[in-house]
């Protein structure tokens, strides 16, 4: 494996800073797809503060099952995903879907998956089915 660029967006981030890239990328997720794009890598791994994308909103729904995989991002998914996530979140998983997309595009495989575990890389990179992966095409 290849050198795997790690982009960090901490909560330190003023709102102007975060307001300012918001007119270039659109958010975090977007920045961390345009790096796995430039840079070519093979994956991509963006954390949420969910597992992955549900067939419902898990917040709401106690029986909202995780999608293990994903082939192809349809516009049902968008509707799917709603809004903001948080008071701080810019769009959510509607956000990181659009993020998706843009690097499946180009050949990248993007997982999504709860930031809470770290160490969850480690599965990822040893071939562990953990969160979403939407496959590149």
């Amino acid at each position: 494996m290849g050198i795997i660029p790690v982009v960090n967006a901490n909560d330190s981030v003023s709102y102007d800073e975060i307001q300012s890239e918001e007119q270039l990328f659109g958010d975090n997720d977007m920045l961390s797809a345009v790096v796995a794009v430039l840079c070519q890598a093979d994956k991509l791994v963006i954390f949420s503060d969910i597992d992955g994308l549900y067939d419902s909103d898990p917040h709401k729904n106690v029986q909202a099952r995780l999608i293990s995989r994903i082939d192809r991002i349809t516009d049902e998914m968008y509707q799917m995903a709603g809004g903001a996530g948080s008071r701080r979140g810019t769009g959510g998983m509607r956000t990181k879907l659009k993020a998706t997309r843009y690097a499946t595009e180009q050949g990248i495989d993007t997982i999504i998956t709860n930031g809470k575990n770290p160490s969850s890389l480690y599965g990822i990179i040893n071939g562990e089915s953990i969160g979403t992966l939407f496959a590149g095409v």
